[in-house]
């Protein structure tokens, strides 16, 4: 949630229409509309509802409308903008919440960790703030983040900003279990139309069909792609095969299940190193970029297995679509790390199971916020999930 879309859907809220604040800011109603239904989405709530005399507050609007206010007049004294005007720049809720963290610490680096992220991630989020607030929030040094006059004020009212801000998230959670509008899932693309990721989606989407009536998209595609579809909005929930370390991500593992090294090449010699080596350096390898779970997973198994020269001796070809992978492993000669029950539908395929630790695990994942939370909780009891 950006801060101009906060300071937009307040004024709508404090002025009673889209049009009026329109009016008011000199924004066009496209963008107000825009801002009140970004709103209304992170929070799951309907907050303007449509009468004869236009548009009017419901139950749910007037009673957040108050913390919707004083939370858009911080944002307002944050950018120095007077109470009627949307700033020119913006700067996200997250980033905000984050720089508080970073200020109060003292550290970036020591932030970075705590917060779960890269340190050059977390410095380009400071770095944007500033430009986007116009001054300096800390003076970096060997000692640390030492914070400006400016800085220490704009803490103070981030720190307010976070008592509202989450208040008004947790409150505005409805009692209702099922989601009242249409949702988007995302899963990485499952290797076989009959393996066990296939057959829980299928059975997911009957579930929440026949026994909830709901109306949904599911979309199977990369990884980094499901990623960028959560973070822009376009997901509410995605299935993936890696855990994230970024906590502003949730995660619930549901599914676990073996893997194996797959190959028409292979022998009983492979179950040794130097039967490995002799595998990778005979055979082409194909797997799918270092994005996957599944890549990570037989990287680290290759490395202690064969050596972290793995990648000297192997011929690597990277394919970022398992059931093609399938069809050259099964057809074409070459090597790859799948999902072990690929074997049922080639019996007679060579493999070597991968110890346990190297499971290939499948987790829910979601962004925090009211509607994402509903939505997953949704699925985990679907699924006989214990939250």
């Amino acid at each position: 949630m950006r801060s101009s879309t906060l300071i937009l859907a307040g004024l709508v809220l404090r002025h009673g229409g889209i049009r009026a604040a329109a009016r008011l800011t000199g924004q066009p109603v496209s963008s107000a509309s825009t801002a009140v239904a970004r709103l209304e989405a992170a929070l799951d709530l309907v907050l303007l509802r449509r009468t004869d005399d236009g548009l009017a507050l419901t139950l749910e609007g007037r009673r957040c409308g108050p913390a919707i206010g004083r939370i858009a007049g911080l944002l307002q004294e944050m950018h120095r903008c007077p109470a009627d005007r949307v700033p020119g720049t913006s700067v996200g809720i997250e980033a905000l919440l984050r720089l508080a963290a970073a200020l109060r610490i003292g550290s970036v680096r020591r932030a970075a960790l705590h917060l779960g992220l890269g340190q050059p991630q977390l410095t380009r989020q400071i770095t944007q703030i500033e430009r986007s607030l116009g001054f300096s929030v800390a003076r970096r040094g060997a000692a640390g983040l030492e914070p400006t006059d400016e800085g220490r004020a704009l803490l103070a009212l981030i720190t307010r900003l976070e008592e509202e801000w989450h208040g008004l998230t947790a409150s505005a959670k409805p009692v209702r279990a099922i989601p009242s509008r249409p949702f988007s899932l995302g899963s990485v693309i499952p290797a076989t139309p009959d393996g066990a990721l296939s057959r829980m989606l299928a059975g997911l989407s009957a579930g929440l069909h026949t026994r909830h009536g709901l109306r949904f998209s599911l979309v199977s595609t990369l990884a980094e792609d499901l990623l960028l579809g959560l973070d822009s909005g376009r997901f509410d929930c995605v299935f993936l095969d890696a855990r994230l370390r970024e906590r502003s991500y949730n995660q619930a593992e549901v599914m676990r299940g073996p893997v194996a090294l797959f190959g028409t090449g292979l022998s009983e010699t492979a179950a040794t190193p130097q039967g490995l080596r002799a595998a990778l350096g005979r055979h082409p390898l194909v797997m799918q970029s270092r994005r996957s779970g599944l890549r990570q997973r037989a990287e680290a198994w290759f490395v202690r297995s064969v050596g972290r020269d793995w990648r000297e001796i192997a011929t690597l070809i990277e394919i970022d679509s398992l059931p093609i992978i399938v069809a050259m492993v099964q057809e074409r000669g070459f090597l790859s790390v799948l999902p072990a029950h690929v074997m049922s539908r080639s019996p007679g395929l060579p493999y070597l199971p991968l110890p346990a630790g190297h499971d290939q695990r499948m987790l829910l994942t979601w962004k925090r916020g009211a509607r994402s939370e509903k939505i997953a909780g949704l699925l985990l009891d679907e699924l006989g999930i214990p939250r």
